[in-house]
């Protein structure tokens, strides 16, 4: 009775309802699992309530793309109050930015000749959903332009692809702090795809306060480095399948990377002290 502490749902960019996601956690005998949608919290409240009904312990979590100088730097916070006032206004300022930045590359999708209309991209969003580059890259695919999402990334809106549009910038520092404030736990995901040490143990300076060992990208020599890494800064440990659809043609599957139940205890334990 396991834990998969990274999970996307169609609130932000993956395939399964946040109820959904909890119904295919009973099925496979996951004890817990935390939604971690990125930039949005709208997912939370329906996943706690599915977890009531099928006995699924859901932590309610969002994750956060940040900028390290030039590197992108993704942060997961467990236990956030979104109703933090001020947490709140980040998350509503984050959904703005990603709808004015749809916008531009769908302007210059247009100019390249790709027919999209912003309007069917927030409508495969959803009307809460955190709606980003995987929907369009999906319409893309959909329409013939490419032949995959990854195409959609390489040749039209990945980093230097002709339609690509910078999006809002946030600093690590000032995440770890607003997480805390909130009552959250701040924690660095998927640190091997990263592979920057020093960049690592300066967020640790900065408050952080845990990292996700377990990752399907990480390999075993990772998982030790990082869990090593944890005990000597008596940092939290996570993990979990960054989980976006059904099955592996749609991104790692849900539970392909667990936890076990007693670090979800020691993830508690520490929300109840800053709260």
């Amino acid at each position: 009775m396991d834990a998969d502490l990274h999970i996307h749902t169609s609130i932000s960019d993956g395939c399964l309802t946040p109820a959904e996601a909890v119904r295919m956690a009973s099925d496979i005998n996951l004890k817990a699992i935390a939604i971690t949608d990125h930039d949005t919290m709208d997912g939370v409240d329906e996943a706690l309530e599915a977890g009531k009904k099928l006995n699924i312990e859901v932590i309610p979590g969002v994750e956060l793309s940040t900028d390290y100088g030039r590197r992108e730097v993704h942060l997961l916070g467990y236990y956030v109050n979104s109703s933090h006032r001020k947490f709140d206004l980040l998350l509503k300022e984050l959904k703005e930015s990603r709808h004015k930045r749809v916008a531009n590359i769908v302007k210059k999708l247009n100019g390249l000749g790709c027919k999209v209309d912003v309007r069917e991209v927030m409508m495969l969003a959803g009307e809460n959903g955190a709606v980003g580059r995987p929907h369009i890259a999906r319409i893309l695919t959909e329409k013939g332009y490419v032949e995959s999402v990854q195409d959609a990334f390489d040749k039209f809106i990945g980093i230097n692809a002709p339609a690509y549009v910078e999006r809002y910038k946030l600093i690590p520092h000032d995440v770890i702090k607003m997480v805390i404030k909130a009552g959250g736990i701040p924690v660095l995901a998927h640190p091997g795809l990263i592979k920057d040490d020093n960049l690592i143990r300066q967020l640790i300076k900065e408050g952080l306060k845990g990292i996700e060992v377990y990752h399907p990208e990480h390999s075993y020599e990772d998982e030790k480095k990082y869990q090593t890494m944890a005990f000597s800064n008596n940092l939290l440990i996570t993990g979990g399948s960054d989980c976006h659809g059904i099955d592996r043609m749609t991104g790692s599957e849900m539970g392909s990377v667990t936890i076990p139940m007693y670090h979800v205890e020691k993830l508690k334990n520490v929300a109840k002290q800053i709260k």
